[in-house]
């Protein structure tokens, strides 16, 4: 006889599909197993992460030397700053110093300007000292802010005054030593302008040397000469001064 081949199918059938044999069967359940062996492995991967306590602090460590590093960079870049801002106000000053001879008369102001040769030998005196009004009246002085000084041997007490010259009524306060920050000197120009010819000379010319600091900040508010103390010959080391020159001419 021939085999019942619905049978075959229907048995066939159930063996290639268990899903269908029952519902029970048709999904796998999750093994615990499983879940617990991957949080097991993100577990393991959080410790592999951690840092130690010597690499925390060898971190810092290296940290805290960058930095200094870093921070001693801008000490130069302060003081570069500084000595640019200087130098700015040196520009005034200069500005202030031609603007004031402007003012004066020729004879008045050609009484600021001094030899090449006694400012050489002023240079070379370890003791010389600009501030004495007494010996050196035709030096400048000039506060930080731009605002020049003339020396002014008309009142009482002598010394240099921010304005007028002539010592009228529109005279300002006397420059106090601690605001005097600039030293100007106006040097002549020899080969320009020689001494001899000056009663008949249009104009003179001159080299304006500004030097700082004229003074610096000393204790209880007082103010002391830069380089004042120095030991041996030299009382003002006029070397340890920033300086500039500028050129100018004063006009009969």
């Amino acid at each position: 006889m021939r085999p019942d081949f619905r049978a075959s199918l229907s048995s066939a059938g159930g063996a290639r599909c268990p899903q269908r044999a029952g519902g029970a069967r048709a999904r796998q359940p999750k093994r615990v197993g499983d879940n617990a062996l991957h949080r097991g492995r993100f577990g393991a991967s959080f410790g592999a992460a951690a840092f130690s306590l010597i690499e925390v602090l060898a971190a810092v460590a290296i940290f805290a030397i960058g930095m200094v590093a870093v921070l001693a960079l801008f000490a130069p870049v302060t003081t570069s700053v500084a000595r640019i801002t200087d130098a700015e106000t040196a520009a005034r000053v200069a500005d202030g110093v031609r603007a004031r001879l402007r003012a004066l008369p020729f004879d008045a102001a050609l009484a600021q300007v001094e030899d090449a040769a006694t400012v050489k030998k002023n240079d070379a005196d370890g003791a010389y000292n600009p501030n004495d009004g007494t010996k050196h009246p035709a030096v400048i002085f000039g506060k930080a802010n731009g605002e020049v000084g003339f020396y002014d041997p008309t009142v009482t007490p002598k010394g240099w005054y921010s304005a007028d010259f002539t010592g009228t009524a529109a005279k300002a306060a006397l420059v106090a030593d601690a605001d005097k920050f600039f030293e100007i000197d106006l040097i002549r120009n020899d080969t320009l302008s020689p001494k001899a010819a000056d009663p008949t000379a249009a104009l003179v010319a001159y080299t304006m040397r500004v030097r700082w600091p004229a003074f610096l900040p000393g204790a209880n508010g007082t103010a002391v000469q830069t380089g004042t103390g120095s030991t041996g010959a030299v009382t003002f080391d006029q070397s340890k001064k920033q300086v500039l020159f500028f050129p100018g001419v004063i006009t009969r």
